[in-house]
């Protein structure tokens, strides 16, 4: 498996999946989604759209595992706006300033996640992974700046998120994790799941194809634990 480092050049900030733009959260970690869409975007960049058609199933398919942080912490900052107050006073016709008004209002807050570093671990499936892996520029919102700093082979992954089952137990903290959906018919072939045209940002059926993973944190995984299938994230015990 490969070990990506990207540098956060200010502050990470992906909304959490319910929550509103008024109201908005951020995971502490990208998503696999978010991973897979950024090689996606910088494959469109590097290559055309078609070179991206006809890599989405390698994107999809790619085992990917996404190392929580161990150190962070999350800042807010106030949404606001202009409020509805007339800007004229109700017993004289003179214009009030907006200091006399209160012309602004909090309407919102969205949180900041003061990180370092975001890390991930992928295989080599993707043909030319490396230049597309250079050329990623954002993970997360379109604040969140990134440069990579080193892709490195490993022998294991340290402190990734591994799909929980209540075999693990229940006094492990759980994260939710985001992923592209596959859903084979019954030969195994035909992919009903997330396709190109619902993560295209031009395409009209651009939409939401994705399945929530709950995942814990486990501390050390040996590559040669990981099956490379179909499904990502299937680890042997």
């Amino acid at each position: 498996m490969l070990k990506v480092t990207y540098k956060v050049k200010s502050v990470f900030s992906l909304k959490k999946y319910k929550d509103s733009h008024l109201l908005a959260r951020s995971y502490e970690h990208p998503m696999l989604s978010t991973i897979r869409g950024a090689i996606l975007a910088s494959v469109i960049e590097r290559s055309g759209k078609q070179k991206a058609e006809d890599l989405f199933y390698k994107i999809k398919n790619a085992q990917i595992f996404i190392q929580h942080p161990d150190k962070f912490h999350k800042t807010q900052q106030k949404i606001t706006m202009l409020t509805n107050n007339s800007m004229r006073s109700k017993d004289t016709d003179k214009v009030q300033t907006f200091d006399d008004v209160n012309a602004l209002t909090t309407v919102g807050i969205r949180e900041f996640v003061n990180v370092k570093h975001l890390v991930f671990y992928i295989d080599e499936s993707i043909p030319n992974l490396f230049a597309y892996l250079y050329n990623i520029d954002r993970i997360g919102n379109s604040e969140s700046h990134v440069s990579l700093v080193s892709i490195e082979k490993v022998r294991e992954m340290e402190h990734v998120l591994v799909e929980w089952d209540s075999s693990k137990g229940y006094d492990v903290e759980l994260f939710e994790l985001y992923d592209w959906v596959t859903n084979l018919d019954a030969k195994g072939k035909k992919d009903k799941g997330t396709k190109f045209e619902n993560v295209y940002i031009f395409s009209d059926k651009l939409k939401n194809v994705n399945r929530k993973r709950i995942c814990y944190v486990e501390e050390v995984v040996p590559c040669n634990d990981v099956v490379i299938t179909r499904t990502p994230m299937q680890i042997v015990a």
